[in-house]
C-alpha cells in the first residue's frame, strides 16, 4: 500500500483519540501555565521577559484545539499576568494592560485561524489523496518526455505492471505498435495548442493482452507535465462491436430476405407505421419498399373480413406473446392475397414496446391449393359438380330430413345417349367438352336448393327439392331440349343430336338411398330400352321425346 494511501487511513482515527489528544493538550497547556507563573514569582523581576513564555501555552492550545480555544487561552494568560503584577510591584499604566490583552488574543485567534487552515488543507489532500487512489479511473501525470511519474492503483489492476514498471520506461513502449503514430501526433497536438486531448489507444498488459483506454489529458505549461484522466473501455468498444456486428447481421437477413420483412411503429404518431421494410415486401404488394416506408399499407390494406382478427392478434402481441395468423390484403391494383404473418415486439431498456417486427409471406398459391384440395374433395373436376362420395351424402342427409319432416322431392338419374360413340368417333377431348358443357347446363337450370352430380363416366344425378313426379318431368323434358341445343355446338352434325335418358325416383323417407340408387338404375335403363331419349319414372315409361 501507498504511503499516501497510509495517510489517508492514518487519518481516519476513532473520535475517542481526539478527545484524548485534546485531554493532555489542555492539561499540557495548564503545566505551562502554572510553571510560566511560578518563574515570575520566583523572579520577581518585571524586566527579565519570563512573561512572554505566556504566549507558548496560547500558541500551543490554538494550534491543537482551534481560534475559539486560543482566544480562550489568551485570555487566561493575560488574566495570570494581571494577577501577577501587582504582588510583584510591576505597574502598568491601563494602556500596556490592554495591549497586552489585545495581542494575548490575537496570537491565541490567528494561531488557532492558521491551525484550523491547516488542518481543512489536510482534510482535503487526504480526501484527494484517497479519491487519487481508490477512484476506478486510470489518474496519471508524465513529463513532456514521455515517462509516467505519478499512477494511481487502478493501473496496477487494470494493466497488472506495477507502477514501478511503468514509470521505469517511456509509456510508448507500452502503447501497441499500430497506435503509437497516433498516440504521438495526439500529445504533439496537444502540447502545441496547450489544450484537452481526447482519443483511444491499446495499451499492453503483463499477461501479453491488450485494453483499450480512452484519455483526456491537460497541460500544465509551467511544470512542463501532463495530467491525465484515461479509463479502461475495452468491454465497453467489445459491447459496441458485437452490438454493430448483430446490427449488420440483422441488416443482412432483413434486407436479404426472400420474406417480406417490416418494422411497424406501435405508439404514439408511428403506431401502424411501417418504419421500414425490404424489397420482399415491396414485391409481395407490388410496389417500391420506398413507398411502403411512412405509410399504414398493412392497415389500409388488410381485407375488411380480417380487420377483427388482426386487430384481435395486435392485443396479444402487447400482452407479451409471438403472434402468427393468416390474412388477406387487398393490393392497390385489386388482387387479393394471403399473408402469412409472424410478428413480435421488440422493446426497449426499461421493457416500454419500441415496434414491432413483422415477416409475411405470399401464401396465395398455398392457400388457393388448399382450396382446390378441398374443391375435389368432394367435386367432380371435370364437370365441377359435386362427385359421387358428396352426393351419397346429400342423399341420406336428404332421407334423414324426410323421415322427421315429410316434404316432396325426387331422385333424378339420367346419362348421355350413345356416350362411347362419341368418344371413339370424335375422340375423349370432345367427350370430355360434352361432360363439362352439359355439367353447365345442369347447374345453370336447376335451382339453387337442388343437389347436382356426376356420378362417373356420362352418368349424372340430382336431388330435385320441394318437387313431385309430374313436375320433375317437365324439368327433365326442359333440361334435354336445353341440352340438345348446347351440346349441339359441341359435337357438330356428323355426329347428329345429342340426347339425353332419365330415371326418376319419388323419395319417401323410408326406402334407403342404395335402394333409391337402384330403383333410379333401373328406371334409366328402362328408358335406354325403350329407345333413349326418353324420362322413365319408377320402371315405366313417361314421356318419350
Amino acid at each position: 500500500m501507498s504511503a499516501a494511501v497510509q495517510a489517508a487511513d492514518d487519518a481516519d482515527v476513532p473520535g475517542a483519540f481526539d478527545g484524548r489528544r485534546q485531554v493532555r493538550v489542555a492539561l499540557a497547556a495548564a503545566a505551562l501555565y502554572g510553571a510560566v507563573f511560578a518563574a515570575l514569582e520566583l523572579d520577581r523581576n518585571a524586566g527579565s521577559g519570563l512573561s512572554i513564555l505566556y504566549l507558548v501555552p496560547v500558541v500551543l492550545v490554538g494550534v491543537e484545539l482551534g481560534r475559539r480555544a486560543g482566544v480562550v487561552a489568551g485570555l487566561l494568560a493575560f488574566g495570570l499576568f494581571v494577577l501577577w503584577a501587582p504582588s510583584a510591584g510591576v505597574a502598568l499604566a491601563a494602556s500596556a494592560y490592554a495591549t497586552r490583552a489585545i495581542v494575548s488574543v490575537l496570537i491565541g485567534a490567528v494561531a488557532g485561524q492558521l491551525a484550523d487552515r491547516l488542518r481543512v488543507a489536510g482534510t482535503q489532500a487526504e480526501a484527494s489523496a484517497r479519491h487519487f487512489e481508490l477512484t476506478r479511473d486510470l489518474l496519471c501525470t508524465a513529463t513532456f518526455a514521455g515517462r509516467f511519474v505519478h499512477l494511481n492503483g487502478a493501473w496496477e489492476a487494470c494493466l497488472g505492471w506495477t507502477r514501478a514498471e511503468l514509470m521505469a520506461r517511456p509509456f510508448l513502449d507500452f502503447v501497441h505498435p499500430d497506435d503509437r503514430a497516433q498516440t504521438e501526433a495526439e500529445a504533439a497536438r496537444s502540447l502545441d495548442g496547450e489544450g484537452t486531448v481526447c482519443f483511444t489507444n491499446r495499451y499492453a498488459t503483463k499477461d501479453g493482452h491488450w485494453r483499450a483506454i480512452e484519455w483526456r489529458s491537460w497541460i500544465d505549461s509551467e511544470r512542463k507535465l501532463i495530467h491525465a484522466a484515461a479509463r479502461d473501455v475495452t468491454e465497453q468498444l467489445a459491447a459496441q462491436a458485437a452490438q454493430r456486428e448483430a446490427e449488420e447481421r440483422f441488416r443482412r437477413a432483413f434486407d436479404d430476405s426472400a420474406t417480406g420483412m417490416a418494422v411497424i411503429g406501435v405508439a404514439g404518431e408511428e403506431r401502424g407505421v411501417l418504419l421500414d421494410a425490404n424489397e420482399s415486401l415491396g414485391r409481395i404488394f407490388d410496389c417500391p419498399r420506398e413507398y411502403l416506408i411512412g405509410t399504414r399499407a398493412l392497415d389500409t390494406m388488410l381485407d375488411p373480413r380480417d380487420v377483427s382478427a388482426f386487430a384481435h392478434g395486435m392485443e396479444e402481441l402487447l400482452r407479451g406473446a409471438v403472434h402468427r395468423g393468416e390474412y388477406r390484403v387487398v393490393r392497390d391494383d385489386g388482387l387479393s392475397v394471403w399473408l402469412d404473418l409472424t410478428a413480435s415486439l421488440v422493446r426497449d431498456a426499461d421493457g416500454s414496446p419500441r415496434y414491432r417486427l413483422v415477416q409475411l409471406l405470399d401464401v396465395t398459391e398455398r392457400k388457393a391449393a388448399e382450396e382446390r384440395l378441398r374443391f375435389l374433395a368432394d367435386h367432380d373436376p371435370l364437370s365441377g359438380l359435386f362427385n359421387r362420395r358428396r352426393f351419397e351424402a346429400e342423399l341420406r342427409r336428404e332421407l334423414d330430413l324426410a323421415a322427421t319432416r315429410p316434404r316432396d322431392s325426387v331422385l333424378l338419374l339420367l346419362d348421355v345417349d350413345r356416350f362411347k360413340a362419341i368418344n371413339d368417333t370424335l375422340g375423349h377431348a370432345t367427350g370430355d367438352a360434352v361432360i363439362e358443357r352439359l355439367g353447365d347446363t345442369l347447374r345453370s337450370r336447376l335451382r339453387s336448393a337442388d343437389v347436382v352430380a356426376r356420378l362417373g363416366g356420362d352418368e349424372f344425378a340430382a336431388i330435385l327439392r320441394r318437387v313431385e313426379l309430374p313436375g320433375a318431368r317437365e324439368v327433365v323434358r326442359e333440361l334435354q331440349e336445353i341440352a340438345a341445343r348446347r351440346l349441339a355446338s359441341v359435337v357438330g352434325d356428323a355426329h347428329g343430336p345429342v340426347t339425353l335418358s332419365a330415371g326418376l325416383v319419388a323419395l319417401d323417407g323410408e326406402t334407403s338411398a342404395d335402394e333409391l340408387l337402384s330403383q333410379a338404375d333401373r328406371a334409366l335403363y328402362a328408358a335406354k330400352a325403350a329407345g333413349r331419349d326418353r324420362v322413365v319414372a319408377d320402371g315405366e315409361e313417361l314421356l318419350a321425346s
